[in-house]
């Protein structure tokens, strides 16, 4: 019951308790309240004869002493340093294997953080040989459902030809406009060709090593 409701549920809708029962593999509730009794701190700090005198049998114990070591090294773990996205070539990298070969006109948007690291990539619009249909709406709603507070736009053109067309330069200035009125950073807009990138920042650059 109590392992269905944290799938449910997640483990924040859980008092302590519950939580610890769930670790210890029991619904002994009293032991779970003498094991918590002196506070989650002394817990932490607990040693394997603290617990065995708590009334802990050697595999509760050992459970308990798992997983709370597991927590700490999960709390103190170094993130990985993602890459910032500083220049056109590092922008048409995160999504270049999913645009650069096809038959047909993709949109997608690169949502980061204000670091400029990438936070993740979506598509945003599939269309077809020659162009996608796109609105502001449907462009930024991934960034505010994310609250990613910078993005750049991507779309490949199917004919190899990044340079953009006159719907593509009247689509960014509406994407620019629109999130100058959302508080969003637009930083860049990028057309994939089949071996260059076209940057509206940087204008032509050659498609990206991605090796």
């Amino acid at each position: 019951m109590q392992g269905e409701r944290i799938l449910a549920e997640g483990p924040s809708s859980m008092c302590d308790a519950e939580l610890l029962r769930i670790v210890l593999g029991t619904r002994d509730e009293r032991l779970a309240a003498h094991l918590l009794a002196p506070g989650l701190l002394a817990l932490r700090r607990a040693t394997a004869g603290d617990l065995l005198l708590s009334g802990a049998t050697d595999r509760h114990a050992a459970q308990l002493l798992a997983a709370v070591e597991l927590g700490r090294r999960v709390a103190f773990a170094p993130g990985a340093e993602k890459p910032r996205l500083l220049h056109a070539r590092e922008l048409a990298r995160a999504v270049w294997p999913r645009l650069a070969h096809l038959a047909h006109e993709e949109f997608w948007t690169i949502l980061m953080n204000a670091r400029l690291q990438e936070i993740r990539s979506v598509r945003i619009s599939l269309g077809g040989l020659t162009q996608c249909s796109v609105t502001p709406r449907e462009a930024f709603a991934p960034a505010l459902i994310l609250r990613a507070p910078v993005v750049a736009f991507v779309h490949n053109h199917p004919s190899g030809d990044a340079t953009p067309s006159a719907e593509d330069r009247r689509l960014q200035l509406l994407l620019d406009e629109a999130g100058r009125a959302l508080g969003l950073r637009v930083i860049d807009h990028l057309v994939v060709g089949e071996r260059t990138v076209h940057s509206s920042v940087e204008g032509e650059c050659a498609a990206p090593e991605l090796g």
